[in-house]
């Protein structure tokens, strides 16, 4: 967008003061609904260009809001550059984690040819005495316990997204405009995206381009 459209923005009617730790989604959220806007509508606007799904820009939504950037920036959660790291060092190699099975042979074999006790055992290896204990009587080690699922930002709306691909309305972009506005959720679009894919892959409506319907972010008459 070029500095005279930047100049052309004005601050919305109704403005809405942020909350401290406040993500910006949901004070675009709160400022859309207090203006009698749609959230996406909004969002998209802010990403001031043809990115409907992109990140906000900090100064537009400042001028909407007739609030410096350094105060957004204090005060939203996620408004705030992220932090440079410093480049780790090379880290040590981990060590290398004895397989179960080995160490119950090992186990054995030291009992056997070294006539050790349970305790000297329990010493040498590192392990409790009931690790010993099954090596010893010739125990097969337990299989490992799957890691449980990581929770993802789909989990809460999951059932939302369903029912919405069930209905012939599964394209990403509607999905994440229909979150947004109808169910105060934001999810970012490749999240989104990503799901769709893997749960429909033959799907034919899996498109990124805007809705026909919709006004493009980039062309705001009743912003600009």
């Amino acid at each position: 967008m070029t500095e005279a459209q930047e100049q052309r923005l004005h601050r919305l009617p109704v403005q809405v003061r942020p909350r401290s730790g406040e993500p910006t989604d949901s004070y675009i959220r709160r400022l859309a609904h207090a203006n009698h806007l749609k959230p996406s509508y909004l969002h998209g606007f802010l990403t001031g260009s043809p990115n409907w799904f992109g990140k906000p820009r900090l100064e537009r939504l400042a001028v909407l809001v007739g609030r410096p950037p350094e105060l957004l920036e204090r005060v939203l959660a996620d408004a705030s550059p992220p932090r440079r790291r410093r480049k780790p060092g090379p880290s040590p190699a981990p060590a290398k984690k004895t397989d179960k099975k080995e160490l119950y042979w090992r186990i054995r074999h030291d009992a056997e040819t070294e006539g050790l006790s349970t305790r000297a055992l329990v010493r040498r290896h590192n392990v409790t005495w009931r690790t010993v204990r099954a090596a010893l009587d010739g125990l097969e080690p337990r299989p490992r316990k799957p890691l449980p699922r990581r929770p993802t930002a789909i989990d809460p709306v999951q059932h939302l997204i369903d029912s919405m691909i069930e209905s012939g309305h599964g394209r990403p972009r509607d999905i994440w405009v229909k979150l947004m506005d109808e169910h105060e959720t934001s999810i970012s679009y490749g999240t989104i995206r990503l799901y769709v894919q893997n749960q429909v892959p033959q799907c034919p409506h899996c498109g990124s381009s805007l809705p026909t319907n919709q006004v493009h972010p980039g062309h705001a008459p009743a912003l600009d």
